[in-house]
């Protein structure tokens, strides 16, 4: 079997036999109400390698967006198979939180069965949610109820119309910072916790009360020129523990595709809201405030140009599917919609994938290095 099935029950398989090889304490939190197509369990899966009682912990998290699952599961069973299991400094320890969401993961769709981005659900729910101040200017155009090929080139049309009138950078913040009041939307942050946050409030935060220094990976894919491992530091483009770590040019150098590059250049980002919010980075400061927590979300680029539409593609039948079309997303008449999904976040190129199987490994031993030079 390959390391990198598609498939969320193979993948699961793969780790969880690659932990128990490698010597790591095993758990699961079993999805309370949802079944993978087979009909099987959907869970979360915990491993632990290293001292119980570390002060120094290495947390990586893959599948918080199911697209994407393939990759950081591949990368993360990657690194159980090497011997370097057996050479966690000791006071230290690693712990893999693998596919965060599993609904996603097994169905293949980036959300939740809820619809929920699970990286914009990480929020104070005790607080009002953030507002999107510019959701308003594509809400309604995204409600089509057709994928004939006008539709989507009036919306590219669209897109690219916004774009000119309020600049990129907040073009892209209407689509992609998260918004919480339209449940049939895009980037729907949700109502409550959903099962992911509650599994990392309820099960990982308190495996990690004891630590004093955390680093964090927390694996996807999708920025990044197609080839690139693109680094976005917890702390800001300019952290030095991230350059400490992975080095200054990796870091910040990473080639961008020609939309990123295009919003990076708009003068106009620096007055606009922080890119997402509720991204898993934020809970996790908030729910550990004794501990430093330093890493990055990393990921495996994607883009190609002049691929735009077929994202554009998968986000309005991911939208239709669900609310709209409403049939079994398992069905072969979607298995355009489930191949174009893949071919835009996780490929299947095998050059691409050797990327990921021989990157992730990597980027985690130079976090795990970085962190304890640093105690």
């Amino acid at each position: 079997m390959s390391i990198f099935p598609d498939d969320y029950g193979a993948a699961r398989t793969l780790f969880r036999q690659a932990a128990q090889d490698a010597g790591a304490t095993l758990s699961a939190v079993r999805h309370p109400s949802a079944t993978a197509p087979d009909g099987s369990d959907l869970a979360v899966d915990l491993a632990w390698l290293g001292d119980v009682d570390a002060r120094t912990v290495l947390l990586c998290v893959s599948g918080l967006h199911g697209f994407e699952g393939p990759a950081g599961s591949a990368a993360q069973t990657a690194w159980l198979k090497t011997e370097g299991a057996h050479r966690i400094p000791p006071g230290t320890a690693v712990l893999f939180v693998h596919a965060l969401n599993p609904w996603g993961f097994a169905w293949v769709s980036r959300l939740t069965e809820n619809n929920v981005d699970i990286n914009r659900n990480f929020i104070d729910w005790s607080m009002p949610p953030p507002a999107n101040p510019f959701y308003s200017r594509v809400r309604d155009v995204l409600r089509v109820e057709d994928l004939s090929g006008e539709t989507l080139l009036r919306l590219l049309g669209t897109q690219q119309a916004l774009a000119a009138e309020i600049g990129p950078a907040a073009a892209q913040v209407a689509v992609d910072f998260g918004q919480y009041d339209d449940a049939e939307g895009i980037t729907y942050g949700g109502a409550g916790p959903e099962f992911g946050h509650r599994v990392i409030a309820d099960a990982v935060v308190p495996r990690l009360l004891a630590a004093r220094r955390i680093g964090l990976v927390d694996f996807h894919t999708g920025v990044g020129a197609y080839g690139e491992v693109a680094f976005l530091p917890l702390n800001g483009a300019d952290d030095p523990v991230a350059a400490a770590w992975w080095g200054q040019d990796r870091v910040t150098a990473w080639r961008r595709s020609a939309i990123e590059a295009e919003i990076e250049a708009d003068p106009n980002l620096v007055n606009l809201p922080l890119a997402k919010s509720g991204q898993l980075k934020h809970r996790l400061a908030a729910l550990l405030p004794s501990a430093p927590i330093d890493g990055a979300i990393v990921e495996f680029g994607t883009a190609k140009d002049g691929e735009l539409a077929s994202l554009v593609y998968v986000t309005l039948y991911e939208r239709w599917l669900r609310f709209v079309d409403r049939s079994d997303r398992m069905d072969e008449r979607h298995a355009g919609f489930r191949a174009m999904a893949r071919a835009c976040f996780v490929p299947e190129d095998d050059d691409w994938r050797a990327m990921v199987v021989r990157e992730g490994p990597r980027i985690l031993w130079e976090a795990l290095d970085g962190l304890t030079r640093e105690r």
